[in-house]
């Protein structure tokens, strides 16, 4: 996936907040993830399409002290498992 790359949250996946925690249900296998808080404002952005470089802007937005070839580095592994796990929909640039 390139930065270009359009991500949205899967719809098979409904969330919620759990003591301090974000909690992903897939309705479609029954099984659930907890999400660090990071992970959790990841999903958060993802409620609606946005491209790759769109999520990490957010991100450096919300987080000091990480540089943006960090964030990407380390939201690209994220997606990347919730692309594995069917928790995104993800869409080429057109």
């Amino acid at each position: 996936m390139d930065l270009r790359t359009i991500v949205s949250a899967s719809p098979e996946h409904v969330a919620c907040e759990l003591a301090d925690e974000l909690v992903i249900l897939s309705l479609e296998t029954g099984e659930y993830y907890g999400l660090s808080p990071v992970s959790a404002s990841v999903w958060a952005l993802l409620s609606e399409p946005r491209t790759i470089a769109d999520v990490r802007d957010g991100l450096l937005a919300q987080y000091d002290g990480v540089t943006a070839e960090e964030c990407e580095q380390q939201l690209q592994q994220l997606l990347a498992e919730m692309r594995e796990l069917k928790m995104i929909v993800v869409r080429e640039a057109e």
